[in-house]
């Protein structure tokens, strides 16, 4: 049955994997990096893969997934390198390590639990929506969970066999250390990993010494421990994931990656991260994200995990007090029955740590919450197990128990029937299609492409791309010019790329010429080809030429207004001159003046009036 389970979840990630994702793949989750990601997340080792460089420029500054994921650039490449470079084969590199991981994680909750429990963890995680969706395509968390999974394979196995402590161990931290330099997000689960290892050692030497000491104080137990090889050997295995770890954290290029995943994944901004991620963790217990992941996420897998740890404390808290009264410590009995394993606590450790670190963030994206589905799932597969197996009190509550299990699973197997059938027959493959409509139109020859899908576009072609991001990476006017672009693919108005090169290098983008469209997820996004460094300069010759031109144009526009406003008001002096010059006809009568009188004309010798005659002279 578990062949065959593993069979369909192998179909379901296989069938027609060129299709594009979902838009929206659980409600309330706005998250873009299901058909973002992929092909940034690949960049570095697809470019050593065709042109045996990490970075196609000196200038390049988007060295990103090297630095902090060097096991999955490097797995990556030489997946390329045994298979080719394209979309489907970047998409099976994660989709065999999902299938990997799935079957190990049935097979331990098989010798583990039993196949109730392994049938159940199987179904609970492997036709989860989310995982599903996100198992198919290139992302690191499909890897990530593998390796996970691994390390807790190889726990398993040094419980079970403490003889071969040595290589269950170096296994153990081999896996988490490849974990771990696939995403950072590995590193929250550290140090529940090391307590675990540690402790599982230190038991396997006792059992392997034969060691019967339980009445002895516990530091004599730890030495006569810590004297056996098995206990050594994995405390070498510990010390050297740290020590590699640390060699790791002290690098300054990954320290820099690290804050600004940090940064990022808590939105600190110029907060304190440590601040931040104390603050949205003290919200998130009351936060809609909480509410999202059990009752949209993964509602089953989150409620029947929660049981489980309810179990678990309830457990812990019996033998507490028991320990405080002296008393044997007592055996779980109905529904309670069954005491935790080592496997357990430590998925139950793993979950928490990663349901803590989500919560401390306020993002709603379902790569981040991907993380603590296969524990949560390892923890409710176990309830259903126990419940399956359980003595009930008779045969009829047996049958109820079992029908309404059995209900349940194939109600959630029609569920993700019904979308994974729906979704496939309404799905396109633009992803896959888009490189040949680039070739179409650009030809075959050299080309540098950029833009804001310009990865997605350019990704099963032999054109180079660079990302371009503003106030990231490669934003500045110097580095633009050494990239030696030819190419833009661009949405239009809102596509950031375009803009920063308006804003940044508007002159490069001088005598572009548009070579027409390309289909992508329902958006057109049009393929400009910019003008050489020759065009360019014939462009701005004339638009120097054109921008002359315009100004004499302007100026004798200018003149010949001016002249004729000159003889507009000329000619408007000369008639006002006119019309003062011209009288009525006929003439006005002149209008009667009062004249005044003058005196009468006065005789000679006749002396002036009002003055006193002179005596004349006697002659």
């Amino acid at each position: 049955m578990l062949a065959a389970l593993l069979v369909l979840f192998s179909l379901l990630r296989l069938w027609k994997l060129e299709l594009d994702p979902p838009g929206l793949v659980v409600p309330g989750y706005s998250g873009q990096a299901h058909f973002r990601d992929e092909a940034a997340k690949a960049h570095e080792a697809r470019n050593y893969a065709k042109w045996q460089r990490w970075s196609l420029s000196e200038v390049d500054e988007y060295g990103f997934w090297r630095a902090q994921s060097p096991a999955w650039v490097w797995g990556e490449y030489l997946w390329f390198r045994s298979f080719g470079v394209g979309l489907l084969q970047a998409r099976m590199f994660v989709v065999v390590q999902t299938i990997v991981a799935l079957a190990l994680l049935m097979w331990l909750a098989m010798i583990r639990h039993g196949l109730p429990a392994a049938l159940a963890t199987g179904l609970l995680l492997g036709l989860n929506w989310a995982y599903l969706v996100y198992s198919r395509l290139a992302l690191m968390e499909g890897a990530l969970i593998c390796w996970l999974i691994v390390a807790t394979v190889a726990l398993s196995q040094l419980e079970r066999q403490p003889r071969q402590a040595g290589r269950w161990s170096m296994l153990a931290a081999g896996a988490m250390l490849i974990a771990c330099t696939i995403k950072q997000t590995g590193l929250l689960v550290v140090p529940a990993f090391s307590v675990a290892l540690c402790l599982l050692g230190l038991r396997a030497a006792g059992v392997v010494a034969g060691l019967d000491d339980a009445d002895a104080p516990w530091r004599a137990r730890l030495m006569a421990r810590l004297r056996q090889r098995e206990a050594r050997v994995t405390l070498v295995a510990v010390g050297t994931l740290g020590l590699a770890l640390a060699l790791l954290v002290f690098s300054p290029e990954y320290q820099q990656r690290l804050a600004f995943n940090a940064v990022h994944f808590t939105a600190a901004g110029d907060q304190s991260v440590l601040g931040r991620a104390a603050q949205t963790l003290a919200r998130g217990f009351f936060s809609a994200r909480l509410q999202r992941m059990f009752l949209l996420l993964a509602p089953w897998i989150m409620w029947l995990a929660t049981l489980e740890l309810v179990r678990v404390v309830v457990l812990a808290l019996r033998d507490r007090r028991a320990r405080k009264r002296g008393e044997p410590r007592p055996e779980p009995r109905g529904l309670l029955e069954g005491r935790a394993d080592p496997i357990d606590l430590w998925m139950l450790a793993w979950a928490i740590f990663a349901l803590l670190a989500n919560l401390a963030s306020p993002h709603r994206a379902i790569r981040f919450q991907l993380v603590m589905l296969p524990p949560a799932a390892w923890l409710a597969g176990a309830v259903i197990g126990r419940a399956w197996l359980h003595r009930w009190p008779s045969p009829s509550w047996r049958r109820v128990v079992r029908g309404s299990l059995v209900i349940l699973a194939l109600l959630g197997i029609t569920l993700t029937a019904v979308r994974f059938v729906t979704w496939t027959r309404n799905a396109e493959a633009s992803t896959a299609w888009i490189g040949d409509e680039l070739r179409e139109l650009i030809g075959e020859r050299e080309a540098v492409v950029v833009g804001e899908f310009a990865a997605q576009a350019v990704f099963e072609t032999d054109y180079r791309h660079f990302y371009v991001r503003p106030n990231q990476f490669n934003f500045t006017p110097e580095i633009l010019y050494e990239l030696g672009i030819t190419h833009l693919v661009s949405e239009g108005e809102d596509d950031f790329v375009e803009e920063l090169l308006q804003d940044a290098v508007p002159e490069l983008l001088l005598g572009r010429r548009r070579l027409g469209y390309v289909g992508f997820r329902g958006r057109q996004l049009a393929v400009w080809e910019l003008a050489s460094p020759e065009r360019r300069a014939e462009v701005e010759a004339w638009m120097a030429g054109e921008a002359e031109r315009e100004e004499l144009s302007r100026k004798a526009k200018r003149g010949r207004a001016s002249k004729e406003q000159r003889a507009k008001a000329s000619k408007r002096r000369r008639m006002e001159r006119s019309e003062a010059q011209c009288l009525p006809e006929p003439l006005p009568e002149p209008e009667a003046v009062p004249m005044t009188k003058l005196p009468a004309p006065r005789l000679r010798g006749q002396p002036a009036r009002g003055r006193p005659s002179a005596p004349s002279l006697p002659r």
